[in-house]
């Protein structure tokens, strides 16, 4: 595996339970060192998906390979580079933080020097003696997080782990998550809260009953291909462009122009003696463009 190999590629991917297709031959890549987000409506095949992934089922057909090694043959070898979190995380709840890590790094064979580091990473290093069973989800999130850093993984896939946390916890792990992609980690996060993922996420998925809807470079999926004007009067504004050809819709006192060609649009309104404070490219929201990909809410 190469620096410009994807960390995760799979292809043709397809799983049904009984009656019902989950997975209905999904494509896509993962990039190596980015944090990607994985999103879709309830059942549109996440968790399916993540669980093929680490040969928690066997899918139908289709091929996985994850760190350049192929599912399920070399899953002994790649559960040593990556880490998980997988709806809701294994915890032992009678036991204390600390002694959940001990029993994690023992799984794995590895000694304890790191798990004073993790839990002060992921903020737990004042609760590690108590019981599991006291603490909080958000809490328990966390923990989890750094039982799946234990091993130091290059790859770590991470389904609903933002659940239950509080909006400062959000944050801190946000941040925790995108520090490990700055150091070289690839990780792939699915959430409900789009604004977690555009908050984090270099890269994206979109899956919609069983099939990529989209899939590409944030950035690349968010513009919205036009351009934002803030002015004054923008009703007028608005009337000016679309006399002048330039299609446009205003919302406030902000314009939103189809066109890109910002210096026609500064040129038409200075013309008529208008002129903005603001002109820009215009972004769209992941949740304008989740709703738009997907066709429908989250249930």
């Amino acid at each position: 595996m190469t620096s410009s190999d994807p960390a995760i590629r799979v292809r043709g991917l397809t799983k049904s339970y009984k009656k019902v297709q989950a997975l209905a031959g999904v494509d896509f890549d993962v990039p190596a060192g980015k944090v990607t987000g994985f999103v879709g409506p309830n059942g549109a095949g996440k968790t399916t998906t993540f669980r093929a992934l680490l040969g928690l089922t066997r899918p139908d057909s289709g091929t996985i390979e994850m760190l350049g090694l192929p599912v399920p043959r070399e899953l002994a070898v790649i559960t040593r580079r990556c880490g998980a979190i997988i709806e809701e995380p294994g915890l032992l709840q009678a036991l204390s933080g600390h002694t959940n890590m001990q029993i994690a790094a023992d799984t794995l064979g590895l000694g304890h020097g790191r798990i004073q580091d993790l839990l002060e990473f992921v903020g737990l290093a004042d609760d590690a003696r108590r019981k599991v069973s006291e603490y909080s989800k958000g809490m328990r999130q966390r923990l989890a997080l750094a039982a799946a850093l234990i091993a130091g993984p290059e790859l770590l896939l991470l389904d609903e782990p933002l659940d239950g946390l509080d909006p400062v916890g959000q944050k801190v792990f946000r941040s925790r998550l995108r520090e490990l992609a700055d150091e070289g980690a690839t990780v792939v996060v699915s959430s409900h809260d789009m604004a977690d993922i555009e908050a984090i996420a270099d890269h994206l998925i979109v899956i919609r009953r069983g099939s990529i809807a989209a899939a590409g470079p944030l950035d690349s999926l968010l513009d919205g291909g036009g351009t934002r004007v803030v002015i004054e009067n923008p009703s007028s504004a608005m009337e000016v462009l679309r006399a002048a050809g330039i299609e446009a819709r205003f919302t406030g006192s902000e314009l939103f122009v189809s066109s890109q060609d910002r210096e026609r649009i500064v040129r038409t309104l200075g013309a008529a003696q208008m002129f903005p404070s603001e002109v820009s490219a215009h972004r769209s929201s992941l949740e304008s463009v989740f709703f738009e990909l997907t066709g429908e809410e989250e249930e």
